[in-house]
């Protein structure tokens, strides 16, 4: 049996014809379906400075291989997800030295078309996502199984396509058993076409928790990104910078990867 965290490398195994459009290097969920029959496969790499572990207690620069995953196009209201990283590398600077890695978590999701957006109607759909525990929370993961539902609202403005999204994350509280976060999530990002082959994308995602005082791992986070997107080669390419906005965010960021698109039936 393939397990989640053996998936992603998988990726690097597919040769690609068009590109759909999906939104790496962005964190923000596109509410846009790829089209029915299509397998997208991303894959990529990112650095984060002074990223910080709550759950672990530790801090430092983390290197992430092979993040990405496959977007399956299941009908004309329907795609399902599989994402997710292959391994994390961490420098210890806070709370300890030497290094770590482990495994990343696995993500299954599912995007619902509610309205498909057309004239003055927005696209809005619906992803209930959950988070498979593959990092132990004797390295630098937090063990823990969570859930994320999302609405997701898009429209075209001029060039540009402007969306967002809005949601409740139910978190597996990693320091109190039998518990559980309850996080608000969203998220506001753009993709504007800057030539034909060249778009600038960027965003603003994060969760906030009610709580004054939350257990480690349930604190509120945010980051902004800003990146472009190239089609060559018959993929299409992204690079983004990132920057965490809390306490507990890594301080800058860089994140590279490529997109592409496969035909499995018309």
């Amino acid at each position: 049996m393939i397990r989640i965290h053996l998936l992603p490398p998988l990726l690097c195994l597919f040769v690609a014809a068009t590109l759909s459009a999906q939104q790496r290097p962005l964190l923000t969920e596109d509410p846009r379906l790829i089209t029915e029959g299509q397998l997208v496969t991303e894959t990529g790499f990112g650095y984060f400075n002074r990223a910080r572990f709550p759950v672990n207690a530790v801090g430092g620069n983390l290197l992430s291989i092979l993040d990405g995953g496959f977007h399956f196009g299941l009908g004309s209201r329907a795609e399902f997800q599989i994402t997710g990283t292959l391994r994390n590398y961490l420098w210890v600077q806070e709370g300890g030295t030497g290094q770590r890695n482990d495994w990343g978590d696995g993500l299954m999701s599912t995007k619902i078309a509610i309205v498909k957006g057309s004239g003055k109607l927005p696209d809005i759909t619906f992803r209930p996502t959950i988070v498979l525990p593959n990092s132990s929370n004797e390295s630098i993961g937090k063990d823990g199984t969570d859930f994320f539902g999302s609405l997701l609202i898009g429209k075209s403005i001029a060039r540009a396509y402007i969306f967002g999204s809005i949601g409740l994350g139910i978190l597996d509280d990693a320091v109190r058993v039998s518990a559980q976060q309850d996080v608000l999530t969203y998220g506001i990002a753009a993709i504007a076409p800057l030539t034909d082959s060249l778009n600038i994308a960027l965003e603003l995602n994060g969760f906030e928790n009610p709580q004054s005082n939350p257990t480690p791992g349930g604190e509120d986070r945010a980051q902004t990104r800003f990146g472009i997107q190239v089609e060559a080669l018959g993929l299409r390419w992204d690079v983004g910078g990132t920057f965490g906005l809390t306490d507990v965010d890594h301080r800058v960021g860089l994140v590279f990867g490529f997109t592409k698109e496969i035909t499995l039936w018309r």
